[in-house]
């Protein structure tokens, strides 16, 4: 298992924050779009919170609001 866990989806990286997982940084996405990919460190925790994400629907319904502003 890499180290390292890259993260395309804002969204994601946000939900990985909320729940206590530290951003290690942020870097230009190399496959030639203009975005950004977010860094986590790697671990089995990391990888169970990815799997409820899809199934939150309180955090989207929250984030749903927030792009609404």
């Amino acid at each position: 298992m890499s180290e390292t866990l890259i993260i395309h989806s804002r969204k994601l990286a946000i939900y990985l924050q909320c729940r206590g997982f530290v951003l290690l940084g942020v870097e230009p996405d190399l496959t030639g779009q203009k975005k950004k990919v977010f860094l986590f460190k790697n671990s089995d925790a990391i990888r169970k919170v990815m799997l409820q994400y899809k199934h939150d629907r309180e955090f989207h319904a929250f984030i749903e609001k927030m792009e609404g502003r």
